[in-house]
C-alpha cells in the first residue's frame, strides 16, 4: 500500500508515523522548509495521549500539572486530573516527530505544494497513490475544492510568554473582560508563566491579552508571544471523498471546549494502525477512526459553545458543584483530554442531581440552558 500525507504539521506527522508503523510506504508532503514553526499551541496534553504520541513527546516535556483551576466572572473551582496534565515544547515535539517518521520509512518532500485528486493522484507531480492524507489545516485550498472537512468558524489566539514563575499550575477563566466568546489561560512552570487569550477579532486581541495578564496576575515581563488560529467545532462528518481522508484541523478535530488537537489526531492515528493490523483497508480505517473520534468531541460542542458564549453560565457550574459537594467528588476522576468525563462522572453521583436543583433554583433560564446544551450532546 502506497500513501500520501499532505501537511507535516502535528496530525500530518502523527498518521503518517502510525501508518509507516502499521506497515504502509508512505510519503510526507510539505509546502515549507521547515516542521514546528511557526509555534502556536499552548501544548498542554494528558499523560495518556503523550504516551500515544510517543517518544517525542517524552523528549519534549516541559513539565507536569496535577490539577486545574476553572473560574468564571465571579466563582472558580479546582480539579484534580485523573492523570498528569503535561507541557510540551511544540517546536521541538515536531522536529523529533520528523525525525522518528523517517526512521520509520517514512520519506519527506518539503518544498513541494501539492493538490490531490478523488482517484489518489496528487498534482502536480502525477503520482498515484492508495489513499492521501490530507493534513493541510482548517485554512487550505485542497479540501474545499473537494468539498470535504471543515465547515465551523475560527477563533484566534494569542500566548505571552513572561519571566513570571511558580508552582506549576493551569487556569482558564471564562469571562468577557480577558477574552472574546472564548477563555483566558494561564500556565505555570517554574520560572515562566504563560498567558493567553483569544477572540474572533484579532483587533481585540492585544487589549485582551493585557487585561488576561492582569487578572492572572503576572506582572514579569514578556519573552515571546505567539499564536494562531483555534477551532473548536463542530466536527467534520463529512472527511472522504473517494481516495483522499481529511484529518487534523483541516477536519475540525479538535476539542470544542479548549480547541486542543493533539489528543484528537493522536487516538484518531493509532486507532486507524489497529484498524489496518486488522486487515481492514487503509482508506477504510482512516476514515471510521476519524469519525469515531469526531463523534466523541461532538458530545461537548453544544455545551461548549454556551460555556464560550455565556461566562455565567461557567459561575453556575462551579456554584452547583461546590455547594452539593460534587467537585470534591469528582475530582480526581476527569480525563483533560476527554471534557465529556466530566459530565459523565459527575451523573454517576446523586450529589449531581441535588447540585441541578440548587441551580435551578439560583438561576432558571442558565439552568434551562446548560440542560438543553447537555441533552443535545448526548443525543
Amino acid at each position: 500500500m502506497r500513501a500520501a500525507v499532505i501537511g507535516a504539521g502535528f496530525s500530518g506527522l502523527m498518521f503518517a508515523t502510525a501508518l509507516a508503523q502499521a506497515g504502509v510506504n508512505v510519503d510526507l508532503f510539505e509546502e515549507h522548509r521547515r516542521v514546528g514553526f511557526p509555534e502556536h499551541c499552548t501544548g498542554l496534553i494528558s499523560r495518556a495521549t503523550e504516551e500515544m504520541i510517543g517518544g517525542p513527546a517524552l523528549k519534549s516535556e516541559l513539565g507536569v500539572i496535577e490539577s486545574f483551576v476553572i473560574s468564571g466572572p465571579r466563582l472558580s473551582l479546582r480539579l484534580r486530573a485523573s492523570q498528569p496534565i503535561v507541557k510540551l515544547n511544540r517546536v521541538r515535539l515536531e522536529e523529533l516527530m520528523l525525525e522518528g517518521a523517517e526512521a520509520e520509512g517514512v520519506k519527506f518532500i518539503d518544498g513541494v505544494k501539492t493538490r490531490p485528486l478523488p482517484d489518489g493522484t496528487v498534482l502536480p507531480l502525477g503520482k498515484s497513490y492508495d489513499v492521501v492524507i490530507l493534513a493541510e489545516g482548517f485554512n487550505g485550498t485542497a479540501r474545499r475544492q473537494l468539498g470535504i472537512g471543515f465547515n465551523g468558524e475560527v477563533t484566534y489566539g494569542v500566548n505571552a510568554e513572561a519571566e513570571d514563575g511558580g508552582s506549576p499550575d493551569f487556569e482558564a477563566k471564562f469571562d468577557e473582560t480577558t477574552s472574546d466568546g472564548f477563555f483566558s489561560w494561564r500556565v505555570t512552570l517554574r520560572s515562566v508563566s504563560v498567558v493567553g487569550t483569544a477572540s474572533r477579532r484579532p483587533s481585540v486581541l492585544a487589549a485582551k491579552l493585557r487585561e488576561a495578564m492582569k487578572a492572572h496576575n503576572v506582572e514579569g515581563d514578556i519573552v515571546k508571544t505567539y499564536g494562531g488560529p483555534i477551532i473548536t467545532g463542530p466536527p467534520s462528518d463529512k472527511v472522504r471523498l473517494g481516495r483522499v481522508v481529511v484529518v487534523g484541523d483541516a477536519a475540525s478535530m479538535n476539542k470544542p471546549l479548549t480547541g486542543g488537537g493533539l489528543y484528537p489526531s493522536a487516538a484518531a492515528s493509532r486507532m486507524a494502525q489497529r484498524m489496518i493490523a486488522k486487515g481492514i483497508s487503509v482508506a477504510d480505517a482512516l476514515e471510521a477512526s476519524v469519525k469515531s473520534v469526531n463523534r466523541g468531541l461532538r458530545r461537548s460542542y453544544h455545551m461548549s459553545k454556551l460555556l464560550h458564549s455565556r461566562p455565567e453560565a461557567v459561575d453556575l457550574l462551579v456554584y452547583a458543584a461546590t455547594s452539593s459537594g460534587l467537585a470534591e467528588e469528582v475530582s480526581g476522576k476527569v480525563d483533560y483530554d476527554i471534557h465529556f468525563s466530566l459530565f459523565r462522572e459527575s451523573a454517576r453521583s446523586w450529589r449531581a442531581y441535588y447540585g441541578a436543583l440548587r441551580a435551578l433554583v439560583r438561576s432558571p433560564a442558565n439552568s434551562l440552558r446548560l440542560l438543553a446544551s447537555l441533552i443535545t450532546d448526548i443525543i
